[in-house]
Protein backbone atom coordinates (compact mmCIF):
# COMPACT_ATOMS: atom_id res chain seq x y z
CA UNK A 1 0.00 0.00 0.00
CA UNK A 2 1.56 3.28 -1.09
CA UNK A 3 2.03 6.23 1.41
CA UNK A 4 -1.13 8.31 0.17
CA UNK A 5 -3.20 5.08 0.56
CA UNK A 6 -2.08 5.59 4.21
CA UNK A 7 -2.70 8.52 5.04
CA UNK A 8 -5.86 7.97 3.45
CA UNK A 9 -6.70 5.19 5.68
CA UNK A 10 -5.28 6.76 8.83
CA UNK A 11 -7.37 9.77 8.28
CA UNK A 12 -10.74 8.05 7.74
CA UNK A 13 -9.50 6.20 11.10
CA UNK A 14 -8.77 9.53 13.16
CA UNK A 15 -12.18 10.52 11.72
CA UNK A 16 -14.46 7.37 12.68
CA UNK A 17 -12.71 7.57 16.24
CA UNK A 18 -13.65 11.02 17.09
CA UNK A 19 -17.21 9.94 16.10
CA UNK A 20 -16.89 7.10 18.01
CA UNK A 21 -15.75 8.46 20.58
CA UNK A 22 -17.86 11.96 20.94
CA UNK A 23 -21.18 9.63 20.72
CA UNK A 24 -20.32 6.88 23.37
CA UNK A 25 -19.20 10.22 25.91
CA UNK A 26 -22.77 11.55 24.69
CA UNK A 27 -24.78 8.41 25.30
CA UNK A 28 -22.58 7.58 28.55
CA UNK A 29 -23.26 10.94 29.81
CA UNK A 30 -27.06 11.03 29.15
CA UNK A 31 -27.60 8.04 30.51
CA UNK A 32 -25.90 8.89 33.86
CA UNK A 33 -27.36 12.31 34.22
CA UNK A 34 -30.67 10.70 33.46
CA UNK A 35 -30.91 7.47 34.84
CA UNK A 36 -28.40 6.51 37.21
CA UNK A 37 -28.03 10.31 38.77
CA UNK A 38 -31.67 11.53 38.25
CA UNK A 39 -32.32 11.40 41.60
CA UNK A 40 -29.08 13.46 42.72
CA UNK A 41 -29.17 15.83 39.71
CA UNK A 42 -32.56 16.75 40.81
CA UNK A 43 -31.51 17.00 44.51
CA UNK A 44 -28.84 19.86 43.12
CA UNK A 45 -31.16 21.88 40.83
CA UNK A 46 -33.48 21.92 43.34
CA UNK A 47 -30.88 23.35 45.78
CA UNK A 48 -29.78 25.58 42.98
CA UNK A 49 -32.89 27.01 42.39
CA UNK A 50 -34.33 26.57 45.48
CA UNK A 51 -37.62 24.77 44.35
CA UNK A 52 -38.59 27.88 41.58
CA UNK A 53 -38.17 25.91 38.68
CA UNK A 54 -39.22 21.96 37.38
CA UNK A 55 -36.74 20.20 36.81
CA UNK A 56 -36.53 18.30 33.78
CA UNK A 57 -33.94 14.85 33.63
CA UNK A 58 -33.55 14.21 29.59
CA UNK A 59 -33.19 18.05 28.65
CA UNK A 60 -30.76 18.91 31.76
CA UNK A 61 -29.16 15.85 30.82
CA UNK A 62 -28.43 16.71 27.02
CA UNK A 63 -27.71 20.79 27.80
CA UNK A 64 -24.97 19.23 30.15
CA UNK A 65 -23.54 16.72 27.80
CA UNK A 66 -23.37 20.02 25.11
CA UNK A 67 -21.47 21.86 27.33
CA UNK A 68 -18.80 19.16 27.80
CA UNK A 69 -18.85 18.49 24.28
CA UNK A 70 -17.41 22.02 23.56
CA UNK A 71 -15.71 22.10 26.21
CA UNK A 72 -13.91 18.87 24.84
CA UNK A 73 -13.35 20.69 21.69
CA UNK A 74 -11.93 23.88 23.36
CA UNK A 75 -9.23 21.47 25.38
CA UNK A 76 -8.45 18.95 22.81
CA UNK A 77 -7.67 21.81 20.72
CA UNK A 78 -4.94 23.10 22.90
CA UNK A 79 -3.99 19.68 23.66
CA UNK A 80 -4.09 17.32 20.15
CA UNK A 81 -3.85 13.90 21.36
CA UNK A 82 -4.34 11.62 18.52
CA UNK A 83 -3.60 7.85 17.61
CA UNK A 84 -4.41 5.37 20.64
CA UNK A 85 -4.40 7.52 23.43
CA UNK A 86 -7.14 10.15 21.62
CA UNK A 87 -10.03 9.20 23.66
CA UNK A 88 -8.10 10.48 26.94
CA UNK A 89 -8.63 13.98 25.98
CA UNK A 90 -12.14 13.60 27.16
CA UNK A 91 -11.31 13.09 30.47
CA UNK A 92 -12.02 16.61 31.81
CA UNK A 93 -15.48 16.06 30.47
CA UNK A 94 -15.42 12.77 32.40
CA UNK A 95 -13.84 14.36 35.69
CA UNK A 96 -16.62 16.99 35.42
CA UNK A 97 -19.56 14.06 35.09
CA UNK A 98 -18.21 12.62 38.53
CA UNK A 99 -17.79 15.70 40.06
CA UNK A 100 -20.99 17.48 39.32
CA UNK A 101 -22.47 14.40 40.81
CA UNK A 102 -20.42 13.71 43.60
CA UNK A 103 -23.61 15.73 46.05
CA UNK A 104 -24.43 14.09 49.76
CA UNK A 105 -26.68 15.19 52.11
CA UNK A 106 -25.65 19.06 52.87
CA UNK A 107 -26.83 19.38 49.52
CA UNK A 108 -30.15 20.60 51.07
CA UNK A 109 -28.93 22.75 53.89
CA UNK A 110 -26.90 25.40 51.43
CA UNK A 111 -24.33 22.57 50.51
CA UNK A 112 -23.75 21.22 47.64
CA UNK A 113 -20.54 19.38 45.36
CA UNK A 114 -17.46 18.17 48.37
CA UNK A 115 -15.46 21.45 49.07
CA UNK A 116 -12.43 19.85 48.33
CA UNK A 117 -13.25 20.04 44.80
CA UNK A 118 -12.43 23.50 44.91
CA UNK A 119 -8.41 22.97 45.24
CA UNK A 120 -8.48 19.13 43.34
CA UNK A 121 -10.75 19.99 40.25
CA UNK A 122 -8.42 22.96 38.77
CA UNK A 123 -5.43 20.73 39.88
CA UNK A 124 -6.22 17.68 38.21
CA UNK A 125 -7.17 19.57 34.56
CA UNK A 126 -3.99 22.13 34.49
CA UNK A 127 -1.94 18.27 35.34
CA UNK A 128 -4.08 16.90 32.10
CA UNK A 129 -2.90 19.68 30.30
CA UNK A 130 0.12 19.71 30.96
CA UNK A 131 0.39 15.76 30.45
CA UNK A 132 -1.56 15.75 27.82
CA UNK A 133 0.45 17.88 26.08
CA UNK A 134 3.53 16.35 26.50
CA UNK A 135 2.45 13.20 25.36
CA UNK A 136 1.37 14.78 21.91
CA UNK A 137 4.86 16.56 21.59
CA UNK A 138 7.57 14.81 23.46
CA UNK A 139 7.33 11.70 21.68
CA UNK A 140 5.50 11.78 18.63
CA UNK A 141 6.82 8.38 16.65
CA UNK A 142 5.73 6.58 19.78
CA UNK A 143 2.38 8.27 20.25
CA UNK A 144 1.54 8.29 16.22
CA UNK A 145 3.05 5.01 15.02
CA UNK A 146 1.27 3.91 12.38
CA UNK A 147 -0.24 0.15 13.27
CA UNK A 148 -3.20 -1.60 13.33
CA UNK A 149 -6.48 0.10 13.23
CA UNK A 150 -7.31 -2.32 15.67
CA UNK A 151 -4.97 -1.92 18.49
CA UNK A 152 -5.92 2.37 18.23
CA UNK A 153 -9.66 1.20 18.06
CA UNK A 154 -9.54 -1.12 20.85
CA UNK A 155 -7.02 1.38 23.45
CA UNK A 156 -9.26 3.76 23.16
CA UNK A 157 -12.03 2.31 23.89
CA UNK A 158 -10.26 0.75 26.76
CA UNK A 159 -9.49 4.35 27.77
CA UNK A 160 -13.11 5.09 27.12
CA UNK A 161 -14.12 2.73 29.78
CA UNK A 162 -11.80 3.46 32.14
CA UNK A 163 -13.21 6.62 32.25
CA UNK A 164 -16.42 5.58 32.43
CA UNK A 165 -15.60 3.55 35.60
CA UNK A 166 -13.97 6.93 37.41
CA UNK A 167 -16.84 9.28 36.98
CA UNK A 168 -18.77 6.36 38.57
CA UNK A 169 -16.54 6.01 40.97
CA UNK A 170 -16.39 9.61 41.86
CA UNK A 171 -20.47 10.15 41.85
CA UNK A 172 -22.75 9.70 44.61
CA UNK A 173 -23.39 5.88 44.65
CA UNK A 174 -24.53 5.38 48.13
CA UNK A 175 -28.27 3.98 47.61
CA UNK A 176 -29.70 4.73 50.57
CA UNK A 177 -29.36 8.16 49.42
CA UNK A 178 -30.75 7.83 46.25
CA UNK A 179 -33.80 6.06 48.15
CA UNK A 180 -34.04 8.70 50.26
CA UNK A 181 -34.27 11.06 47.12
CA UNK A 182 -36.93 9.06 45.37
CA UNK A 183 -39.15 8.86 48.41
CA UNK A 184 -39.15 12.18 49.02
CA UNK A 185 -39.79 12.90 45.38
CA UNK A 186 -42.85 10.67 45.79
CA UNK A 187 -43.97 12.85 49.36
CA UNK A 188 -43.47 16.11 47.52
CA UNK A 189 -46.23 14.99 44.79
CA UNK A 190 -48.06 13.76 47.59
CA UNK A 191 -48.03 9.80 45.72
CA UNK A 192 -47.75 8.21 49.60
CA UNK A 193 -48.26 4.55 48.27
CA UNK A 194 -44.80 4.96 45.56
CA UNK A 195 -43.10 6.56 48.77
CA UNK A 196 -43.86 3.93 50.90
CA UNK A 197 -42.84 1.40 48.53
CA UNK A 198 -39.85 2.60 47.36
CA UNK A 199 -36.95 0.14 48.75
CA UNK A 200 -39.36 -1.87 50.04
CA UNK A 201 -37.41 -5.03 49.73
CA UNK A 202 -33.93 -3.17 51.66
CA UNK A 203 -32.92 -5.51 54.23
CA UNK A 204 -31.17 -2.88 56.01
CA UNK A 205 -32.47 0.74 55.43
CA UNK A 206 -30.97 3.83 57.06
CA UNK A 207 -32.82 5.48 59.98
CA UNK A 208 -33.45 8.31 57.75
CA UNK A 209 -35.21 6.00 55.50
CA UNK A 210 -37.00 4.10 57.87
CA UNK A 211 -38.20 7.85 59.25
CA UNK A 212 -39.51 8.78 55.63
CA UNK A 213 -41.24 5.73 54.97
CA UNK A 214 -43.17 5.79 58.50
CA UNK A 215 -44.52 9.52 57.59
CA UNK A 216 -45.49 8.02 53.90
CA UNK A 217 -47.45 5.87 56.24
CA UNK A 218 -48.72 8.31 58.37
CA UNK A 219 -49.94 10.56 55.52
CA UNK A 220 -51.71 7.76 53.84
CA UNK A 221 -53.24 6.48 57.04
CA UNK A 222 -51.78 3.20 56.80
CA UNK A 223 -49.09 3.04 59.68
CA UNK A 224 -51.06 0.63 61.31
CA UNK A 225 -51.58 -1.61 58.38
CA UNK A 226 -47.93 -1.72 56.73
CA UNK A 227 -45.18 -0.50 58.85
CA UNK A 228 -44.13 -4.17 60.52
CA UNK A 229 -43.91 -4.71 56.10
CA UNK A 230 -41.13 -3.41 55.78
CA UNK A 231 -37.81 -4.10 57.72
CA UNK A 232 -37.60 -1.60 61.02
CA UNK A 233 -33.97 -1.81 62.89
CA UNK A 234 -34.38 0.98 65.21
CA UNK A 235 -37.31 0.58 67.57
CA UNK A 236 -39.59 3.54 68.48
CA UNK A 237 -36.36 5.86 67.10
CA UNK A 238 -36.87 4.90 63.55
CA UNK A 239 -39.81 7.20 63.59
CA UNK A 240 -37.49 10.34 63.96
CA UNK A 241 -34.91 11.56 61.90
CA UNK A 242 -31.57 11.04 62.61
CA UNK A 243 -28.87 13.66 64.06
CA UNK A 244 -28.12 16.90 62.52
CA UNK A 245 -25.34 15.58 59.91
CA UNK A 246 -27.38 12.51 58.79
CA UNK A 247 -30.87 15.31 58.67
CA UNK A 248 -30.01 18.23 55.77
CA UNK A 249 -33.18 16.91 53.26
CA UNK A 250 -36.37 18.48 51.61
CA UNK A 251 -38.34 16.92 54.74
CA UNK A 252 -35.67 16.90 57.37
CA UNK A 253 -36.63 16.69 61.11
CA UNK A 254 -38.13 20.16 61.62
CA UNK A 255 -40.60 19.38 58.84
CA UNK A 256 -41.56 16.30 60.72
CA UNK A 257 -42.13 18.00 64.29
CA UNK A 258 -44.07 20.53 62.19
CA UNK A 259 -46.29 17.58 61.00
CA UNK A 260 -46.56 15.90 64.63
CA UNK A 261 -47.25 19.49 66.41
CA UNK A 262 -44.80 19.59 68.84
CA UNK A 263 -40.46 18.58 69.32
CA UNK A 264 -38.86 16.49 71.51
CA UNK A 265 -37.02 18.21 74.60
CA UNK A 266 -33.15 17.94 74.62
CA UNK A 267 -32.15 14.16 75.37
CA UNK A 268 -35.85 13.32 74.88
CA UNK A 269 -36.20 9.45 73.76
CA UNK A 270 -38.81 8.83 70.69
CA UNK A 271 -40.47 6.92 73.03
CA UNK A 272 -40.91 9.54 75.84
CA UNK A 273 -41.67 12.03 73.31
CA UNK A 274 -44.95 10.28 71.95
CA UNK A 275 -46.01 9.04 75.19
CA UNK A 276 -45.81 12.99 76.51
CA UNK A 277 -47.06 14.15 73.90
CA UNK A 278 -49.91 11.70 73.77
CA UNK A 279 -50.66 12.02 77.42
CA UNK A 280 -50.49 16.04 77.22
CA UNK A 281 -52.26 16.04 73.90
CA UNK A 282 -49.81 18.66 72.73
CA UNK A 283 -49.42 17.04 69.37
CA UNK A 284 -52.12 16.76 66.26
CA UNK A 285 -54.26 13.78 65.70
CA UNK A 286 -51.62 12.08 63.64
CA UNK A 287 -49.41 11.58 66.83
CA UNK A 288 -52.25 8.45 68.05
CA UNK A 289 -50.54 6.01 65.35
CA UNK A 290 -46.85 7.23 66.26
CA UNK A 291 -47.50 6.37 69.48
CA UNK A 292 -48.74 2.95 69.58
CA UNK A 293 -46.21 2.17 66.68
CA UNK A 294 -43.86 3.20 68.78
CA UNK A 295 -45.50 0.82 71.96
CA UNK A 296 -45.37 -1.79 69.30
CA UNK A 297 -41.58 -0.92 67.78
CA UNK A 298 -40.56 -1.17 71.80
CA UNK A 299 -42.51 -4.53 72.07
CA UNK A 300 -44.33 -2.82 75.26
CA UNK A 301 -47.46 -4.83 74.78
CA UNK A 302 -49.39 -4.30 77.71
CA UNK A 303 -48.94 -0.83 77.58
CA UNK A 304 -49.91 -0.47 73.82
CA UNK A 305 -52.85 -2.75 74.63
CA UNK A 306 -54.23 -0.10 78.03
CA UNK A 307 -53.60 2.98 75.53
CA UNK A 308 -55.33 1.40 72.38
CA UNK A 309 -58.35 0.83 74.62
CA UNK A 310 -58.37 4.04 76.13
CA UNK A 311 -57.27 6.13 73.19
CA UNK A 312 -58.52 4.28 69.88
CA UNK A 313 -61.42 5.16 68.90
CA UNK A 314 -62.68 3.80 66.10
CA UNK A 315 -62.98 -0.14 66.72
CA UNK A 316 -64.99 -1.22 63.39
CA UNK A 317 -61.86 -1.10 61.54
CA UNK A 318 -58.93 -2.09 63.49
CA UNK A 319 -55.37 -1.87 61.03
CA UNK A 320 -53.73 -5.42 60.66
CA UNK A 321 -50.86 -4.92 62.95
CA UNK A 322 -52.68 -3.54 66.15
CA UNK A 323 -54.87 -6.67 65.51
CA UNK A 324 -52.21 -8.65 65.33
CA UNK A 325 -51.04 -7.43 68.90
CA UNK A 326 -54.35 -7.51 70.32
CA UNK A 327 -54.25 -11.54 69.52
CA UNK A 328 -50.79 -11.93 70.75
CA UNK A 329 -51.76 -9.89 74.45
CA UNK A 330 -54.55 -12.32 73.81
CA UNK A 331 -52.23 -15.42 73.59
CA UNK A 332 -50.32 -14.43 76.06
CA UNK A 333 -52.52 -14.21 78.38
CA UNK A 334 -54.89 -16.57 77.99
CA UNK A 335 -57.84 -14.19 76.63
CA UNK A 336 -59.95 -13.35 73.55
CA UNK A 337 -58.02 -10.76 71.66
CA UNK A 338 -61.85 -8.98 70.83
CA UNK A 339 -65.33 -10.62 71.08
CA UNK A 340 -65.78 -11.07 67.71
CA UNK A 341 -63.84 -14.21 66.54
CA UNK A 342 -61.25 -14.12 63.76
CA UNK A 343 -61.02 -17.20 61.78
CA UNK A 344 -58.62 -15.86 59.71
CA UNK A 345 -56.15 -14.38 62.59
CA UNK A 346 -56.52 -17.88 64.23
CA UNK A 347 -55.72 -19.77 61.19
CA UNK A 348 -52.73 -17.62 60.57
CA UNK A 349 -51.57 -18.13 64.61
CA UNK A 350 -52.36 -22.23 64.04
CA UNK A 351 -49.18 -22.26 60.79
CA UNK A 352 -47.02 -19.83 62.83
CA UNK A 353 -47.11 -21.68 65.77
CA UNK A 354 -47.00 -25.28 63.93
CA UNK A 355 -43.94 -23.95 61.94
CA UNK A 356 -42.05 -21.86 65.32
CA UNK A 357 -42.46 -25.75 67.03
CA UNK A 358 -41.04 -27.70 64.14
CA UNK A 359 -37.76 -24.94 64.03
CA UNK A 360 -37.64 -24.45 68.04
CA UNK A 361 -33.59 -24.91 68.61
CA UNK A 362 -32.44 -25.00 64.62
CA UNK A 363 -29.94 -23.02 63.98
CA UNK A 364 -31.75 -19.63 62.33
CA UNK A 365 -34.97 -20.42 63.46
CA UNK A 366 -35.46 -16.74 62.84
CA UNK A 367 -34.42 -16.58 59.26
CA UNK A 368 -36.28 -19.26 58.66
CA UNK A 369 -40.08 -18.04 60.23
CA UNK A 370 -38.94 -14.80 58.76
CA UNK A 371 -39.13 -16.03 54.97
CA UNK A 372 -42.98 -17.42 55.65
CA UNK A 373 -43.70 -14.79 59.08
CA UNK A 374 -41.42 -11.91 59.00
CA UNK A 375 -44.16 -9.38 57.68
CA UNK A 376 -46.28 -10.42 60.95
CA UNK A 377 -45.59 -8.18 64.19
CA UNK A 378 -45.41 -11.58 65.88
CA UNK A 379 -42.58 -12.59 64.20
CA UNK A 380 -40.50 -9.35 65.09
CA UNK A 381 -42.01 -9.49 68.58
CA UNK A 382 -40.32 -13.10 69.10
CA UNK A 383 -37.27 -12.69 66.86
CA UNK A 384 -36.14 -9.09 66.69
Amino acid sequence: MNDDNKNINSRRTARILTVACGLLFSLFSIVYLSVFQKDVMEALHYSLAQGKTVYAPWITAVLVTVVLLVLWWAINGLVGLKGPLKSLSYFPCFLLLGVLTDVGHNVYNGGGIDAVWAWLLPLLLLLHLALGWLLARVDRLWLNPEMRESITVNSNLLVLLLLCFMTIGIGNTDIHFHHELQMEEALRKRDYETARRIAEKTMDPNRNLTALRAYALSREGTMGEYLFRYPQLYGAAGLLMGTSDEKALRLNADSLYVYLGARPALGESAMDFFERICEEESGNYTTLDYYLSALLLEKKLDEFVTSFKELYMVRDSVPRYYRQALFLYGKMHGQAASETPDEAMEALWDKYSKKKEELTGHRGEGNWMRREFGDTYWWYYQYK
